[in-house]
């Protein structure tokens, strides 16, 4: 029977500069596929191979007594049974770490993760003398993959009496484990039908079976046990750490990891994070090298929605190319100075150009608005089996914003009178034909088809607020405060914004089930902590009297920010409790968050009288 501590599933993740990780729950039960000890990225690119899975550790004080530590979770059963003897979690900037009871004697296990090098570092300690067995369990493997006993060939080779070091095709690195002062002993198994529970709920490949070489053993009051990955790779850095370094990778070239596990390189989170990370660094080379990245990429005026793991560009979003406008514009808002801006005129310009062209997705201007053909190119992206969840094609209302904002980055850096006159034109021309046709009774309307009817007349979206984030004079007073009543009403929760309105036929409270019903649900009423950037801005610029509530509201969110140093998830659900759910680890949520607890710290709490 599992004796059950506080928050035993809880997630904590450690990432490296190549985009690796660590990872498992507080009980060191795996209970996803990408959970692991160490994720290797430092020498396969965007592809993260997943070494050591977890441990098979017990300890003893005595020959007549030995206890277990670990404990993991198979297809029948828990075992074995070192949950039973865990006392307490906790964790700090360098690792993690657990206490345990075993007999009269209590003793520490602290995980160290490498942030700048692809090793770890296990400390066992005691105030008395112990020894220990610890059995790596592994599996070279994608770590979108499980993999089947048999299925891997595996290469093993003993360093000397503490090390030994394993090697698996095709991958071009080396595993290799020691346990200092200790000795090892080559005893293969295959240990079968581990059961990734979180998996098995999403639908996925949720049963592994996993390799032991064998098994290393040492006495002391101090037993340290390492792995590395050979070549060792190493980041030279002199980056001031925020909690925005969680996601910083240099594979070679600097990148922001979208979310963990399963995210790589999106150009629209990027660009949404980049000047959180310019405010929280100071490092505008850094931003630079990003941006300059995904500008060499553009094709045809957009860039690319992202990298693969391969790190090759793909293009289906409509809306990446203006997150870049975005980012320029806040980031020259930062520095006070057009410098960032002047230098990507002519990309910002061959961007202005291929949507008035439309030589993507459909694309064109309309009476001054911007129209897409293509199905899924927004941020409301879910696509499964043939199924777009959220097609918004059509003028949707946030790219709207966005185009209005590339105007306005382009008009400040014209010199020229007629160039001025034109984009003026572009401007005055945008603003009449917005207001005209997207305002609704309760506020803006998301999407409007071909024919600039709204493609569905009852939704209520968030996307709305990008309306009155973005700017202060894109709608007029009353219409503003309509969004934000109905954003109160329909969409804010303590943990971010839901993405419809409840009573909407579409609406689903809850993301969770196989892929079908996730997808169903991720933009139909699914909350996303990163849209109340939006609306503490359109706050601002409408209605600041409204933003100190805001504080309160999301206490139960910024509370769980602070335990876990901003490191929040992808999405919570639509309904209480709001269970987090999606990547464990996202990289907007994070950045959003730290910019507007930045905004509400300056604002004045009303003093009780």
């Amino acid at each position: 029977m599992i004796k059950s501590i506080r928050e035993v599933d809880d997630e904590w993740l450690l990432t490296n500069a190549f985009g690796g990780y660590a990872s498992s729950t507080v009980g060191c039960i795996n209970t996803r596929a990408y959970h692991s000890l160490l994720t290797s990225a430092s020498s396969t690119g965007g592809v993260r191979v997943q070494l050591v899975n977890t441990l098979e550790e017990r300890a003893s004080f005595n020959p007549d007594e030995s206890y277990y530590l670990s404990t993991h979770r198979y297809r029948d059963a828990y075992h074995p049974d070192g949950l039973n003897r865990m006392l307490s979690f906790g964790s700090d900037e360098s690792g993690v770490w657990w206490t345990f009871k075993l007999g009269s004697n209590i003793l520490l296990k602290r995980f160290y993760f490498n942030r700048w090098e692809e090793s770890f570092r296990i400390e066992y300690s005691s105030g008395g003398e112990f020894s220990v067995e610890i059995r790596p369990l592994i599996s070279f493997r994608n770590h979108h993959d499980v993999i089947k006993a048999g299925a891997v060939p595996y290469s093993v080779r003993s360093m000397d009496l503490e090390r030994v070091a394993i090697k698996c095709e095709p991958w071009p690195l080396s595993l290799v484990m020691k346990l200092a002062g200790g000795g090892y002993k080559h005893e293969s198994y295959w240990y079968y039908g581990f059961l990734y529970e979180e998996e098995a709920a999403r639908g996925g490949n949720s049963v592994e079976d996993l390799y032991s070489p064998g098994a290393f053993t040492a006495k002391g009051r101090q037993v340290v046990f390492e792995a590395w990955v050979e070549p060792a790779r190493r980041v030279k850095h002199t980056l001031k750490q925020t909690p925005l370094s969680t996601y910083l990778a240099f594979n070679p070239d600097p990148l922001i990891v979208a979310g963990y596990y399963w995210f790589w390189d999106w150009c629209r989170d990027t660009m949404i994070v980049l000047p959180t990370l310019y405010s929280s660094t100071g490092d505008i080379q850094l931003v630079d090298a990003i941006l300059e990245r995904y500008f060499n990429s553009m094709r045809d005026g957009f860039l690319p929605t992202g990298f693969d793991e391969a790190g090759k560009p793909f293009y289906n979003s409509v809306d990446t190319s203006l997150w870049a406008a975005y980012a320029v514009y806040a980031i020259c808002g930062q520095t006070s100075s057009l410098s960032l801006a002047l230098k990507y005129k002519g990309k910002l310009e061959e961007v202005f150009e291929g949507y008035k062209n439309g030589s993507m997705l459909g694309v064109k201007v309309v009476d001054g608005l911007v129209y897409h053909e293509a199905k899924g190119a927004t941020w409301m992206d879910a696509y499964y089996e043939g199924v777009h969840y959220t097609p918004r094609n059509g003028f949707a209302v946030e790219v709207n914003a966005l185009w209005l904002l590339l105007l306005k980055l382009l008009k400040s850096t014209t010199a020229t009178t007629p160039e001025l006159e034109q984009l003026q034109e572009e401007i005055s021309g945008f603003k009449s034909s917005f207001n005209e046709h997207f305002p609704s009774a309760f506020g803006l309307y998301d999407t409007l088809r071909a024919d600039l009817q709204p493609l569905d007349p009852h939704e209520i979206r968030p996307n709305m607020l990008f309306a009155l984030s973005l700017h202060n004079d894109l709608v007029d007073g009353k219409t503003a405060i309509r969004v934000l009543e109905s954003t109160r009403r329909e969409l804010l929760t303590p943990y971010g914004l839901r993405t419809l309105n409840p009573g909407h036929p579409s609406y689903r409270p809850r993301y969770e089930g196989d892929r079908a019903s996730r997808d169903a649900a991720y933009h139909n009423g699914t909350v996303w902590p990163w849209l109340l950037g939006a609306y503490v801005d359109g706050c601002l610029n409408y209605d600041e009297s409204s933003v100190e509530s805001t504080r309160y509201v999301i206490a139960p969110l910024l509370t769980l920010a602070h335990s876990k140093n901003y490191i929040i998830n992808e999405v919570f659900d639509g309904e209480p409790p709001h269970t987090p759910r999606g990547c464990v680890a996202q990289a907007w949520s994070t950045a959003e968050l730290l910019r507007i607890t930045e905004k509400l710290s300056h604002i004045n709490t009303p003093q009780s009288h």
